[in-house]
């Protein structure tokens, strides 16, 4: 063979070869892309539920398994982009009045009227934003807006009214229950809480824990949040609130748990923590524990004593909630001081 047929069939070889591999290559990828896409068909589903139990997970629980009542804390971005700007203020309004969940009431309104883009009448009768029997309207109407109207095509009126009417239902004590009452189907129930869920950045149980102290010491010297570190000299995070009182006082559970934590922490110095289903608290800075950990105990039982440990600057008790392993504000939480003596 000379020289120049040599160098061709050189070339020819190298050109299939590249052929072969390319061909390979793109049969590799076809495969992978057929696995990428399978595995995104049964992830979405998975991450959805998983957001489900998750929001489930966050709320309070009573003896007997029951949800609880909760407020809702700051909208998300999906929640943003979803309800409409002038909505909003009005949806937290009225949880800050009824205490019931702002996502909740969102949620409503999206599924009853798409925010009011249809307000009716159904073809049951229902009317306005919230879509209200003509009956149950007189029966929970409102004047949200203070103008002297009770109407329940008004956005504000038919907020307050629902927001009513849940409260009425039992909220506080079975959401899903007063919901139910709402609209008598169990699948209209798991919409709403699915989407409250997506609504919302958490969902804080109201009014259950028992204050941490005796009552007398109620007031919080240290807030939840950013704060300039009296110690470390720089700004951080406060995951949960400074209540002052003298060495020795008596520290409560705030609500029934299994200790988890009883001894030194860090900075937090000698620990005492509670798992409470979902929900964790904790008792910082004692000076002694009288619980150990594996240990069930009731709300109001003393668990341990206020102290000066770890980086602090003088006796108190730093109190943290965290709601599936995120930090929430104990004030939210805790409200009122139960009168623990």
């Amino acid at each position: 063979m000379d020289p120049l047929t040599a160098t061709a069939t050189i070339n020819t070889a190298k050109k299939a070869g590249k052929l072969v591999t390319s061909a390979r290559a793109r049969e590799a990828l076809a495969v992978k892309i057929e696995y990428l896409a399978v595995g995104i068909f049964f992830l979405i589903p998975a991450l959805l539920i998983s957001l489900v139990l998750i929001f489930f997970a966050a709320l309070g629980i009573d003896d007997q398994g029951k949800i609880t009542g909760f407020q809702s804390g700051a909208p998300t971005a999906f929640a943003v982009a979803d309800i409409p700007a002038q909505y909003l203020p009005i949806f937290l309004k009225a949880q800050e009045k009824y205490g019931v969940s702002w996502a909740v009431l969102a949620a409503i309104a999206k599924i009853e009227s798409g925010f009011g883009r249809d307000m009716g009448p159904s073809s049951a009768g229902a009317i306005g934003f919230m879509q209200f029997m003509p009956a149950t309207w007189e029966q929970y109407k409102q004047d949200g807006d203070g103008d002297g109207r009770m109407d329940p095509y008004n956005p504000y009126d038919a907020i307050f009214a629902a927001a009513n009417m849940l409260k009425a239902d039992g909220f506080a004590t079975d959401p899903r229950g007063a919901i139910f009452a709402y609209n008598h189907a169990n699948w209209y129930v798991d919409m709403v809480m699915s989407q409250a869920a997506a609504y919302a950045s958490t969902m804080l149980p109201v009014g259950q824990g028992a204050w941490p102290l005796p009552a007398q010491y109620k007031t919080v010297t240290d807030g939840y949040g950013m704060r300039w570190h009296p110690i470390l000299k720089k700004y951080s995070f406060h995951d949960g609130i400074d209540l002052s009182a003298p060495e020795g006082t008596p520290v409560f559970a705030v609500k029934d748990g299994k200790v988890t934590w009883d001894r030194e922490n860090g900075a937090y110095g000698l620990t005492v923590m509670l798992d409470h289903g979902g929900l964790e608290t904790k008792y910082c800075h004692l000076s002694m524990v009288a619980v150990r950990k594996g240990e069930q105990v009731k709300a109001g039982q003393v668990i341990g004593y206020v102290g000066n440990t770890g980086l602090s600057t003088g006796p108190h008790l730093h109190f943290s909630v965290y709601i599936n392993g995120r930090p929430a504000n104990p004030e939210e939480w805790l409200k009122i001081p139960s009168g623990n003596n």
